[in-house]
């Protein structure tokens, strides 16, 4: 609840400051637009000005000299129509020959000629300002016309409307209004701070609680924590966010606790199975070793192969998790290439017929001689392959068939390797493929070391390839997988 005061307070200061800065400047440029309002008023009434001053006050100025006589008439007649209007002179130049100004002195010796002579051409009907001859630095509103002597111009009757009166005056109001807009515009902004401050405080935190809830839970430990109800908005995704990142970590801490098993169990079988080869090979030295005299040379001999057996079976073990370890740290480098798997089912049946023939199993290929190549890695393929003819033969009795058979299918070559051996059941097969798996299927094939399948998948995964495996219990099992072909024989 702390958090949620504390950003209230924070968003409402906020937004107080910035509608007290927008009243200030929504005052200064009411301000400003009145004034230029006022003025482009005032101009445009007065815009004749100049011309009645130039038809009353005739015989002024000649072009070189100024009419002293005349000036009085000036005087009178601008202190009659308003005392407040500034009335001077100028020549071609814009130098003030005379004036016609109350109160502040004159300070100007010239004033410039490009605003009256635009306001002159557009016949005052253009809204501009021009110099203030007594200094102020303000640009002022203006009425002007041309002096004619003998119908040609020989100076400007420049008139400045209001004057000192004019800005004390509206100085005068201008403070009071001030003052009236200022309160006003304050009070309006803070009214309208206040409410926008307490809307954006609701819209942002009315499920503030409910998202800081679930990350508490969450980091309690309750794997489970969602957050719900909410899905529109920064919110919403914010609780998106927190929801499929939840459901990956929450995935991802099964998956630890599922491996962190299986490294258990790996743990458990591999230190029985290393442990039994170990012992025998211990058992039989020793009896060597002790008995040697009483020992024939026949028995000598057993003992000898059993123990040349079981260092066998060691160090498959040994390979086969060295391997393993590599495949999955992707430590052993992909050698991709183009490879005949025609030529490899061949060289691995003539591998494996002489050890199928003492089991009296019976070892076939099917293979099209015009197969294209597949693009492969060929060791880590042709290790694949053993694998899974060593279970194969393993499985199969006497009289059984295994048959290696290669076909395509789009762009890809299909392997297969079936056998008509004991089969796999039905609750087994979806676990084949796990690492050191010992159920009945495993088991039955002593001279495996329970990781030849882990590793087949293993090499499918680094192919980006898929391995099946079809089998009936009592009828036989089948393996099969694809390979793309070489991309110079797609599309043959």
């Amino acid at each position: 609840m702390r958090t949620r005061n504390t950003l209230f307070y924070k968003i409402a200061g906020i937004l107080t400051l910035l509608f007290l800065l927008l009243a200030f400047l929504v005052t200064n440029t009411s301000l400003k637009l009145s004034k230029d309002y006022h003025d482009e008023i005032t101009q445009g009434l007065n815009k004749n000005v100049s011309t009645y001053i130039v038809k009353e006050v005739q015989g002024l100025y000649d072009g070189k000299t100024v009419a002293e006589s005349k000036m009085g008439d000036l005087m009178h007649h601008v202190m009659a129509t308003n005392p407040a209007t500034e009335v001077y002179l100028l020549d071609l130049e814009g130098h003030i020959l005379k004036h016609v100004a109350m109160d502040k002195e004159v300070k100007a010796k010239k004033v410039d000629l490009a605003p009256i002579k635009n306001f002159i051409s557009n016949d005052g009907n253009l809204y501009i300002k021009g110099d203030d001859p007594k200094g102020s630095g303000e640009k002022k509103i203006f009425s002007a016309a041309p002096y004619l002597h003998n119908d040609q111009t020989v100076g400007y009757i420049y008139t400045i409307v209001g004057g000192n009166d004019y800005d004390t005056l509206l100085s005068k109001h201008q403070g009071s209004y001030i003052r009236k807009m200022s309160v006003q515009g304050m009070l309006y902004a803070l009214i309208a701070a206040f409410i926008v401050s307490l809307l954006a405080v609701y819209l942002l935190t009315r499920n503030f609680n409910k998202i800081t809830s679930a990350f508490q839970s969450f980091q309690k430990g309750d794997h489970d924590a969602r957050i719900k109800g909410i899905e529109h908005g920064e919110m919403g995704l914010l609780a998106t966010t927190f929801n499929e990142m939840a459901d990956t970590l929450q995935s991802n801490i099964k998956d630890l606790q599922s491996v962190d098993t299986l490294r258990k169990e790996l743990i458990a079988n591999i230190s029985h199975d290393l442990r039994t080869p170990i012992a025998s090979i211990r058992g039989f030295v020793e009896t060597l070793v002790i008995k040697d005299d009483e020992l024939t040379e026949d028995q000598k001999k057993r003992y000898m192969e059993i123990v040349i057996k079981n260092t066998d079976k060691l160090k498959k073990l040994v390979d086969d998790l060295f391997e393993l370890s590599k495949l999955e740290a992707k430590q052993q480098p992909m050698q991709h290439e183009a490879i005949q798997m025609a030529e490899i089912i061949q060289d691995i049946a003539d591998k494996y017929r002489i050890i199928a023939q003492n089991k009296g199993v019976s070892l076939n290929t099917v293979y099209s001689k015009d197969l294209p190549l597949v693009y492969a890695d060929i060791a880590l393929i042709d290790r694949a392959l053993q694998n899974i003819i060593d279970n194969a033969i393993a499985h199969c009795k006497k009289g059984d068939v295994v048959t290696l058979e290669l076909t395509r299918e789009d762009h890809n070559v299909k392997i297969t390797i079936s056998d008509t051996g004991s089969g796999i059941s039905e609750h087994e097969l979806p676990h084949i493929f796990e690492r050191y798996r010992k159920g009945k299927f495993l088991k039955e094939n002593k001279e495996g070391s329970g990781l030849g399948l882990a590793i087949v998948k293993r090499i499918m995964d680094l192919h980006n390839t898929h391995i099946g495996v079809k089998s009936v219990l009592d009828q036989g099992t089948a393996f099969f997988f694809t390979l793309p072909i070489h991309k110079q024989y797609k599309t043959l």
